[in-house]
């Protein structure tokens, strides 16, 4: 009888470690609708290098140059799947932000060379805000080595020049936790609510 009750004790014991298990990697993104939901899914460092690349060549193509504040990653993760399992998939964007003060009367310049710098990297045409808009932006979608979303924002400030950021988005990315995605140097990670000192340049602040 002693023995008996071992075995059940034993069978018991291995289920409930089975359900337990079962959980955690349903819950992880290793169960059957989440393992099929990484079928074609761009790889992590596939992403940050496309993304990376497209930032650099932006960033390159602007004259006189920008200073950078820093950068940071941001990971939007797709809807859980219809079983509840978390979704493999996710939206990868990186984002740089300009130190350089752009003045009013340099920022249709800065747009124009960030729009020439996109279409170098296959952009069909960068969509361009009205000049009336408060905010103003460029949206394109870059096609060199991969579909990249490309967009440029300048929120005016009260002395009247503008806080640039530049973004650029991967869609379909294995999902990876933003702080697992590591900057090129020597940009340092920073929110983007951070506070940065920012540049007084000849060409661009005037």
């Amino acid at each position: 009888m002693t023995t008996r009750w071992k075995v059940i004790g034993s069978i018991v014991l291995s289920f409930v470690v089975t359900v337990a298990l079962g959980a955690v990697l349903f819950a992880n993104g290793y169960g059957p609708l989440a393992l099929a939901d990484r079928s074609g899914r761009v790889g992590t460092g596939e992403a940050k290098s496309r993304i990376d690349h497209v930032l650099r060549v932006t960033m390159d193509g602007i004259s006189p140059s920008l200073t950078h504040a820093g950068a940071e990653f941001e990971v939007q993760r797709e809807d859980d799947l219809w079983d509840g399992e978390p979704s493999m998939g996710s939206v990868v964007t990186e984002v740089v932000i300009s130190r350089t003060v752009i003045s009013r009367a340099k920022l249709p310049t800065l747009m124009d060379q960030v729009t020439q710098a996109w279409n170098a990297l296959g952009s069909r045409g960068a969509d361009r805000s009205a000049p009336s808009e408060e905010v103003q932006s460029l949206r394109g979608i870059g096609q060199l080595d991969g579909e990249t979303f490309l967009t440029f924002y300048a929120r005016p400030q009260q002395d009247s020049t503008y806080l640039v950021t530049f973004r650029a988005a991967a869609y379909g990315v294995l999902y990876q936790p933003a702080h697992e995605y590591k900057l090129v140097p020597p940009l340092v990670r920073t929110s983007l609510d951070a506070k940065v000192d920012v540049v007084d340049d000849p060409y661009w602040s005037h």
